[in-house]
């Protein structure tokens, strides 16, 4: 039968005072070397487990951090998430991890779980929820940081890319390879990762004298599914696209997969470009001419940004920026022959 070891019982074996024993577990004040090392003697001796629960009702705190992402086979959150925990670990806390699958409800019921389980606070890469659906999930008082999307009125803290910077690169590149018509795959528009990637998008191609034929634009999800289903679209259109920029790394993903079934050569018959790095792209004949987002810092920022709130920051909420380095690859042609002047 488990027998359930108490403070006192360490006590009593190292001869101190229960007190000393918390002081010398919880490195909470002075305790001489000797008595500390008799006090770990009888942890290690009784195999003496602290009682998590009853410590954090005395502290007011969990040390958990709740972390909910929208894709976690999605590479970009798998690094965002290397840099959260690099940031929260030294510093004592555990991270509990969820991914809503771009389902909203889902996104909503795991915020509410961990802010029941009292987590010290919630790093949220949102599927599209509305402040006023958040509202209805997170106290006044509940400590939240938004990462990659940014959710306008929800008074949170967040960092994200600056896409206009990272959008601007390829469209820049595309044009200076000689390509003037352009498709674009996205996820929903209601994310403030498709609305600002394509709007930047077209307001690049607007400053250099081009434009997005409608039967060229695909708005769906950021999933490699609807990439795949895009890429369809396009192989069957009689005229196509020179370049199609793809909004995330899974949509490119699925468009390559899609192409490459239906015989489309790229870049010889369309070039493609991605906003962020294939997780699979050495599967690839062709490497993918991309900016690479800063996930990891990404996440450093945004766990440094709640560990300030958990420790009493009170100023206004603040959003961060952090622009993505172009990384050129083989998947855009050089069109010399048709290029005309705009």
């Amino acid at each position: 039968m488990l027998v359930l070891v108490t403070l006192s019982d360490v006590a009593q074996l190292a001869g101190v005072s229960p007190s000393t024993v918390s002081r010398v577990v919880n490195n909470n004040g002075y305790v001489s070397e000797a008595i500390a090392k008799r006090v770990m003697d009888a942890v290690a001796e009784l195999d003496y487990r602290p009682n998590v629960v009853a410590r954090s009702f005395r502290s007011k705190t969990t040390m958990t951090i709740g972390v909910v992402v929208s894709d976690l086979t999605n590479s970009y959150f798998m690094d965002a998430l290397g840099g959260i925990e690099e940031v929260l670990s030294p510093e004592g806390y555990l991270l509990l991890i969820a991914s809503s699958n771009n389902v909203v409800s889902r996104e909503l019921q795991y915020c509410l779980e961990f802010d029941h389980r009292r987590v010290d606070g919630t790093i949220l890469a949102s599927a599209g929820a509305s402040p006023a659906k958040l509202s209805t999930v997170f106290r006044k008082d509940s400590r939240v940081v938004l990462i990659d999307r940014m959710i306008d009125g929800a008074g949170f803290d967040c960092v994200l890319d600056d896409n206009e910077s990272g959008v601007n690169q390829l469209v820049e590149y595309l044009v200076e390879q000689g390509h003037q018509t352009f498709g674009v795959v996205s996820g929903p528009l209601s994310i403030s990762a498709g609305s600002e990637r394509v709007d930047a998008f077209e307001r690049a191609l607007a400053r250099a004298g081009y434009d997005v034929r409608p039967e060229w634009k695909w708005i769906g999800e950021f999933t490699d599914e609807y990439g795949y289903g895009a890429g369809q679209l396009l192989a069957a259109l009689q005229e196509k696209p020179s370049a199609v920029f793809c909004a995330n790394n899974a949509l490119a993903q699925g468009l390559l997969l899609s192409l490459n079934d239906a015989g489309i050569r790229v870049p010889d018959d369309v070039s493609v470009v991605s906003y962020g790095t294939l997780a699979n792209g050495k599967l690839f004949r062709t490497t993918v001419t991309c900016v690479e987002q800063p996930a990891r810092e990404t996440g450093r920022a945004g766990a440094r940004l709640l560990l300030e709130r958990i420790r009493g920051n009170d100023e206004p909420y603040q959003v961060l920026r952090i622009p993505p380095r172009l990384s050129l690859g083989e998947s855009v042609r050089r069109i010399e022959s048709l290029r005309t002047n705009r």
